[in-house]
């Protein structure tokens, strides 16, 4: 079964609702769960996090690359959940930095392993070609 976000003609599209998902994301995170007054500076923060993510979805889909793709929104939803577990729990008084750490660390995680999945496909199907 084929899902359309998947396909490259909706490489816009998948990279717009990864970008405002993620600032959605962000901003009910600090502005709900933490109470923090958000700013205009946190504000062009999680437009930047949240064009960059849309940018590597976006390219991710483009370039058929849909197993990197599967990874990078993988690493993306367990970086969101760890984020908001590290603001729930905050008990430290750091949880809002290890939180927003956590979210980075997993988004990088899932575009790295995603990346690692893609070559070996493309190794695998390469070496079963010759």
């Amino acid at each position: 079964m084929k899902m359309p976000l998947f396909e490259k003609e909706h490489y816009r599209t998948t990279g717009l609702l990864s970008a405002i998902v993620s600032f959605i994301l962000l901003f009910m995170g600090v502005r709900a769960v933490l109470g923090n007054e958000v700013g205009l500076r946190n504000i062009v923060a999680f437009l930047g996090f949240s064009i960059a993510v849309g940018l590597v979805a976006s390219c991710l889909t483009f370039f058929k690359m849909r197993p990197a793709l599967i990874a990078f929104l993988a690493g993306l939803a367990v970086g969101f959940l760890m984020m908001y577990r590290s603001f729930l729990d905050g008990t430290s008084g750091w949880g809002d930095l290890v939180g927003i750490i956590s979210l980075l660390t997993w988004v990088i995680i899932g575009l790295c392993a995603g990346l690692l999945i893609q070559l070996s496909f493309y190794l695998y199907r390469r070496y079963k070609r010759n």
